[in-house]
């Protein structure tokens, strides 16, 4: 099986890697192409990256991954699904991090907290970004470093506390119809004890 994905940053790259190496690690991994620095551009490009992907990449499942920012997800996710082109919808898991990625890595909190060095109410804040970014070594340590590291702990994680994040467990259940589809069994992690 070959997973495509469209992501906005290195984090959201590294949760993809980190979740496809839980649930399906034998799976080969294909970056979508973004031309652009801006959320605008990333939205114009999401035909053409999943066409790519696709076509070209010859992928068997579509991830794309964006934030909502200061939009409610549910929204946001009704409106970017809109971009998504009807000949790949078949292929697509389209999730949408309340706020930011990094909202979904602290939804097991003491888990992060113990991972990135920090207490865990030092993440009980609105945008936990800064935190989470300098705690796994952003700005101190090389990207590829630090992608690695996300994705060992996302690969780790006790994925039934996220569940409790409605926009993640919006995505997971996403995951799990296609992964239904696809041969790839992505276990049901409410009942995983962990």
């Amino acid at each position: 099986m070959k997973i495509g994905y469209y992501v906005q940053g290195s984090t959201d790259e590294a949760v993809v890697r980190g979740l496809s190496a839980r649930w399906c690690p034998n799976a080969e991994l294909a970056a979508g192409k973004f031309r652009g620095s801006s959320k605008l551009s990333f939205r114009r490009e999401i035909a053409n990256a999943l066409f790519d992907l696709r076509d070209d990449k010859h992928c068997d499942v579509l991830v794309v991954l964006t934030d909502s920012d200061a939009n409610a997800w549910r929204e946001v996710k009704r409106r970017e699904w809109e971009r998504i082109p009807v000949e790949c919808q078949h292929l697509v898991v389209f999730g949408v991090a309340e706020r930011n990625i990094e909202c979904w890595l602290s939804l097991d909190r003491g888990a992060l907290a113990a991972e990135i060095g920090c207490k865990p109410q030092d993440l009980l804040v609105e945008d936990p970004k800064g935190i989470v970014e300098s705690g796994f070594g952003y700005g101190r340590q090389d990207v590829e470093d630090v992608q690695m590291r996300i994705s060992r702990f996302v690969q780790a994680s006790t994925i039934r506390n996220w569940i409790k994040g409605k926009s993640f467990e919006d995505f997971y259940d996403d995951v799990r119809g296609l992964a239904a589809q696809t041969g790839c069994s992505v276990p049901n992690e409410r009942e995983i004890d962990g």
